[in-house]
């Protein structure tokens, strides 16, 4: 499963240690990514920001173990379901290569530009790149 995290939130920062990605308990959100099973591949795509230009993009990598209902610490009052998992690794890349590289492609329109879905699920089996930055 792909996570689109154009907005860069800190999850592990606001969820704790293992938290990749959250998502709303209703509208659309509710949705998705609602059959993870224990042990799946899960990337979050995090856009970073150079001089005022999200140029590269950061792809963590994580080993999907569970997901909690969990109170937003910075929107009080919304609950959300959390996502947890061991990091495998992350791939720093630019747009442009990113745009062009399996399994990345998936995160992105026919303008090299994000997708508006929060998660996305590419066909056939998505698994971890090998050789992923763990430093």
């Amino acid at each position: 499963m792909l996570f689109n995290n154009c907005k860069a939130r800190p999850h592990t920062e606001l969820y704790g240690p293992g938290a990749f990605y959250d998502l709303n308990l209703v509208g659309a959100q509710a949705n998705m990514a609602t059959n993870l099973q224990q042990g799946q591949h899960c990337c979050a795509a995090t856009p970073v920001e150079k001089r005022n230009i999200k140029s590269d993009i950061i792809f963590h990598w994580f080993c999907f173990s569970h997901e909690q209902i969990m109170e937003m610490p910075d929107k009080p009052g919304t609950t959300v379901r959390v996502f947890f998992g061991e990091w495998l690794g992350s791939e720093r890349l630019p747009r442009a290569a990113a745009v062009a590289k399996e399994p990345y492609t998936w995160f992105f329109n026919v303008k090299g530009q994000f997708k508006q879905l929060s998660a996305i699920q590419p066909r056939g089996h998505c698994a971890a790149p090998a050789g992923l930055c763990r430093g």
